[in-house]
């Protein structure tokens, strides 16, 4: 009778062990997926910045730009 209870708790705490090791590993799933969708934000975000100035910005605006700061003997 010992040895069945002896058993039973080895079980009942090797059980635990791994349902807390699978639990671990979702979490850590977790944080990377949501660590990722933060990264591809951000870029998308920066990408919508950058696009929205190119858009915004006209041919003469760019000519002005470009003469200011070159010269033909540059």
């Amino acid at each position: 009778m010992r040895i069945y209870l002896i058993i039973a708790i080895i079980a009942l705490v090797g059980g635990a062990y791994i349902m807390g090791a699978r639990v671990a590993r979702e979490k850590c799933t977790a944080d990377v997926a949501n660590a990722t969708t933060a990264e591809i934000i951000n870029t998308v975000n920066n990408t919508r910045a950058a696009d929205e100035k190119t858009f915004n910005t006209g041919v003469r605006d760019i000519r002005n730009i470009l003469r200011a700061k070159y010269t033909i003997a540059d």
